[in-house]
Order: structure tokens, then sequence, then C-alpha cells
């Protein structure tokens, strides 16, 4: 029985239930954890629980309690990030008090299957269709409903209610990690050190487009990531981050509202929404961002590098590493 297993046992029986949902995310999670394997084993321990202390040695009771283990290779300094330290980031602890508990409640009477999917959000996938179920949930999240942060340990892809009042790169790795092109490890890793210096290290430099005479752009698939950044290096940080969605226009968050362009007024008009959250016309934002916006004091001129990112390209989006 579960309740006459020592810490180390129950680990070690956790450690393998999670190998069958992963068997790298079970290996990762085994090299990550911090402290005595047989105290984590206590920990996770249901016993005292409702309905699990009876039940804890069935298929749910293992699921919950290799979920429980990756909350604690994952939600610690040892592993999660904040913002900072020169875009190296800066260890952070996003452990609740009541995590575990938390964790327990939710998926008390839940099916095995629903509590895998939870696990899952720890692993990428690859959406079919692949790209453009990126703008469908920028278009389904937008910038989100719930606190700057949400209790982690019961956070799954299935809700909408993402963090709320976000910049323009934040919305958009919510949104990869909604669609499953990035995991949850990722987000507390990589998303969570994420700032202007580092946002094309961590989502990847993209593609550059041949932008026309009149400064449009070729048409551009739905879905794809799009960054405008200064084209020198003392303005590559001035950038901003959006998603396409097929058909000219792009959807994001923190937008630009206007700027100057060849000594003339260039005016975002928002097909929907506004600089907080909208959607605007991808060429226009385009002229904002090769005017006065990105002048470089060294070079003394503006110019802006606008590029693509394919979501599934974004580097370590599975592991974080």
């Amino acid at each position: 029985m579960a309740k006459n297993w020592t810490g180390k046992e129950r680990y070690d029986n956790s450690l393998e239930y999670l190998k069958t949902v992963d068997v790298a995310l079970a290996a990762h999670v085994d090299r990550t954890i911090v402290g005595s394997k047989e105290k984590i084993g206590e920990g996770i321990s249901l016993a005292g629980h409702k309905m699990y202390a009876m039940f804890g040695n069935t298929s749910v009771g293992r699921a919950v309690r290799a979920l429980l283990l990756c909350h604690r290779a994952y939600l610690g300094h040892n592993w999660a990030m904040g913002t900072g330290n020169k875009g190296a980031g800066v260890p952070q602890d996003y452990f609740r008090a009541d995590g575990d508990r938390l964790t327990k409640d939710k998926y008390l009477g839940k099916s095995e299957a629903v509590v895998r999917d939870a696990i899952k959000a720890y692993l990428s996938a690859t959406p079919t269709p692949a790209t453009s179920t990126n703008a469908d949930a920028a278009e389904l999240v937008g910038n989100g409903n719930s606190p700057a942060h949400p209790p982690y340990e019961t956070l799954t892809r299935e809700p909408t209610n993402f963090p709320s009042g976000q910049v323009c790169f934040n919305c958009v790795y919510w949104w990869l990690y909604k669609s499953g092109f990035v995991s949850l490890r990722w987000i507390l890793r990589d998303g969570f050190k994420l700032g202007a210096e580092n946002a094309n290290q961590l989502l990847g430099d993209g593609t550059t487009l041949q932008l026309d005479s009149e400064f449009r752009a070729p048409a551009i698939p739905r879905g794809m990531v799009i960054n405008w950044r200064g084209d020198q290096p003392d303005s590559r940080d001035i950038c901003h981050w959006a998603v396409s969605l097929g058909n000219g226009n792009a959807i994001g968050a923190n937008n630009s509202p206007g700027g100057r362009f060849n000594g003339k007024d260039v005016i975002v008009t928002f097909v929907s929404g506004g600089t907080a959250f909208g959607v605007f016309d991808i060429n226009v934002m385009n002229k904002i961002y090769m005017g006065d916006k990105t002048y470089s004091t060294s070079a003394k001129k503006s110019g802006c590098v606008v590029a693509t990112v394919d979501p599934s390209t974004v580097p370590d989006r599975n592991s974080g590493d």
C-alpha cells in the first residue's frame, strides 16, 4: 500500500509514472529537482487529503503525485526565473503556500487523462494546423484577464484566463504556450526572464522580410510571430512583437499608437481594440518602426528590421534548457 512507502519509494514510483507520459520529461525532472528524494517523496504524499488516502496508489493518485514532482522541479528558484540581471534572469520562487492543496483539490475526482494533460503542459507540442493555431490562441486569449501570477500549480493550456496587463512579448509567449508551441517549463525559465534586451535570444531572430519601396511587407502566414526591431546595435532593443492574422493585419499588445516617418505623422487606425491590445495594419507599423522611433544616436539615422519567427523554431521550446 502507498501509505507504507518510504519517501524514496514514493518518489521513485511517481517518477516511473512520469515516464509513461514522457521519458525525457521524467529524466529532466529527476536531474532538475533539488533536495532529498526521501523528503520530496514524503511531501508529495496524498495521505490525509479526502479520498486520496484511500485511493492514493491508483492510476489517478499516481498521476497527481507525478504532477507534484513537476511542480517541485520547475516552480522553485532552482529553475524558475524573473526579469533582470541584464537579460540573464533572476531566480524566482513561484510556489504557493497552498499550492499542493490547490492541486489535490482540483484533480480529486478527475480522470487520469485530465491529470496527464496537466503534466503535458510541461511539454511542447506541434499543433495541427501548425502555425495558424498561434493566431487562434491570440484571438481567444487576448491580453489575459487573471492576476499577473496566477497559481501555476493549477495552470494548464485549457483556460483562457492567462495573466493580464502584459507587454507585447509577454502576450506572445502566453499565446505560444496556449497553442502548444512552448512548454510551461519554457515559460517559467525563458519566458519569465524575457525582456527587450534578450527577446531575440529567447524567441529567435527569425527571417528578415524584404519590404517594397512603400515599406509594405510580403504576405505573412497566419500565426507567424512578427518582430520589428531597430537595425543598429543601440536601437535593437526598441522593438515590438505581434502575431500575423494572415490578412495583412497583426494582433498584439502594448502597441504604438503612432509615430513620425519622413517628417510626417503616422497614426495607427486599429481594426479593433487599441494600444493596450488590438488588431492593426502590419504595413502601418512598418513605417512607425522605420521612422523616428528607432533613431540610432550612433548611426544618426532610423532603421528597422521586420522579421517573422516560425513558432516551431523558438529555441529550446520544449525543455527550456
